[in-house]
């Protein structure tokens, strides 16, 4: 059987880089702390890290045990909490990851009912427009526009979304409105730069047909945020999610360029590892999100 000291050893090994400084963290020695870990390498029969002189990595092993290391430590302290305070309140943290649009100008709102609700749960938010790796990160919980094809996550489809092509106002007087789809070949387009790739080719079904066209301008980013205050201070033309930008549709910041079209869909997704013990705290946030969008 494991000893749980030499997990929380490791635990805090992988976070700080270090066996001295986590034996520092944990009351240990140095030569405790290595030999702890020494101990659980033999007990779990893998090498945990990779050493040298300068440096101290996970092993493939060791990122694969980390995430159960890290599930059955969260246990833990969710059983301790309830002894401690009753099993009626929930309680600790929740590490949620959105894209980063979505999460400053819509979700931080959304959630504000649940913080109210659950005063005790803090939600840290991990915003990010690249791909985050649950299982490398201290991910509850991630909010992604599609879903990747990994059987080690679950996903469930929270609301149905599409994205739009939009322009300020300003931008339109001055440069005049698009003919057509093609005409966009010649405007600056803001591009943005989706898991390292830049998402340059942009399509929609128009009049019966479907149109795909390559568009270049002079400004990109990774963050969906930024291309979004691009389009609104009138920079050029920006082909984002409908969920990041309905407030600006809806005030008339925005314009959709071609409201008659249909475009490609991108439906919000919540996704968490498929193996990971849910706390009260994470299931009742699910329920939430389910609940309002």
């Amino acid at each position: 059987m494991l000893h749980f000291p030499d997990v929380q050893l490791f635990i805090r090994v992988s976070e700080l880089g270090s066996i001295s400084a986590a034996g520092r963290a944990l009351g240990l020695s140095a030569a405790a702390a290595s030999a702890a870990l020494k101990r659980l390498e033999q007990r779990v029969d893998s090498q945990l890290f990779e050493r040298s002189t300068r440096s101290l990595r996970l092993t493939q092993a060791g990122e694969d045990f980390l995430g159960y290391c890290v599930q059955a430590a969260q246990a833990l302290d969710e059983g301790l909490a309830a002894l401690g305070r009753g099993r009626e309140q929930l309680s600790g943290d929740i590490h949620l990851g959105a894209p980063s649009d979505l999460g400053r100008d819509h979700l931080d709102t959304l959630l504000e009912p649940f913080r109210q609700r659950h005063p005790q749960v803090r939600l840290v938010m991990h915003l990010s427009d690249g791909l985050i790796d649950l299982f490398r990160n201290p991910i509850d919980l991630v909010l992604r526009y599609g879903l990747t094809e990994d059987s080690n996550l679950v996903g469930r489809k929270l609301c149905d979304n599409r994205r739009v092509l939009v322009a300020s106002p300003a931008y339109l007087q001055g440069h005049g409105h698009p003919e057509s789809f093609e005409a966009l070949v010649g405007r600056n387009c803001i591009c943005f730069y989706r898991n390292g790739e830049l998402f340059n080719r942009w399509r929609l079904f128009h009049r019966g047909l479907q149109r795909e066209i390559t568009v270049s301008g002079d400004r990109a980013a990774d963050d969906g945020a930024l291309v979004r205050r691009w389009a609104l201070e009138g920079r050029g033309i920006a082909y984002k999610s409908r969920l990041d930008v309905q407030g600006d549709l809806d005030a008339g910041r925005l314009v959709d360029i071609f409201p008659d079209a249909t475009y490609d869909g991108s439906p919000l997704y919540v996704a968490y590892p498929s193996r990971r013990y849910q706390p009260a705290r994470i299931k009742a946030l699910l329920a939430y999100l389910d609940g309002v969008f």
